[in-house]
């Protein structure tokens, strides 16, 4: 029997009306949907996707992934969640697994596609808008221009010291806990008025902070900076 296709498909950082008509036919011709799950529950990029597309009579699969830093832990859980795909896959079965913003960007799918990739499995990438181009235009701001460099930088994955030193735009995604210490690296270096941000993009809550100074230390996960010199 002839393997299924897993598609990565990328809904966007929120706001339904984002997902590419590419996305939104995939999947509809998929019969299976899979779902990263996190803590609590929470599977944001289907909320997202059955704003668009009609669910009725697909299977939903869910995928509780870990958020912990524990890499065996990890890689634990990235291989039983690709065991449950290819269950699917095997029997024939076209996924479309949802991936927020950009499967291209720190996505979730990139885990499950290295496995199954490797595994001989066919996987296509159906790309969307990243979270840092809608929060641009959410502030009504350019990215970069001309011959400077921009950067995209996770905000707990590196010194926020080294990552402001960068010549260009620096872009630092997912603050979350790091938030403190973002903060305290900007206020010392006098960035205050070239930083902002927006919180929960394209979701009902977003929030909007065209100036540093109106952020405070309990900004969420979800909170993309552009830090312009």
């Amino acid at each position: 029997m002839t393997k299924g296709t897993l598609y990565g498909v990328s809904v966007g950082p929120g706001d339904p009306e984002l997902m590419t008509l590419k996305a939104v036919k995939t999947i509809e011709r998929c019969p299976c949907v899979a779902s990263p799950q996190t803590a609590g529950e929470h599977t944001l990029a289907l909320d997202i996707a059955a704003q668009t597309v009609n669910l009725e009579g697909k299977e939903l699969l869910f995928l509780p992934f870990l958020m912990v830093h524990d890499r065996k832990a990890l890689e634990k859980n990235h291989r039983a969640l690709a065991d449950l795909l290819k269950c699917r896959l095997d029997a024939g079965t076209n996924v479309a697994m949802l991936n927020l913003g950009d499967v291209a960007v720190y996505s979730t799918f990139a885990y499950l596609m290295d496995i199954l990739v490797g595994d001989g499995y066919p996987v296509e990438m159906i790309p969307g808008v990243p979270s840092f181009c809608a929060v641009a235009a959410a502030l009504g701001t350019g990215l970069t221009a001309m011959h400077r460099p921009l950067h995209i930088i996770p905000a707990g994955g590196m010194s926020v010291d080294e990552a402001l030193d960068l010549p260009g735009t620096k872009v630092l995604m997912k603050t979350g806990k790091a938030m403190p210490a973002v903060k305290r690296a900007i206020t010392a270096r006098g960035l205050t008025d070239k930083t902002m941000l927006v919180q929960n993009c394209g979701l009902p809550n977003q929030n909007i902070c065209r100036n540093f100074s109106e952020a405070d230390d309990s900004i969420s996960y979800f909170t993309t900076m552009i830090v312009k010199e």
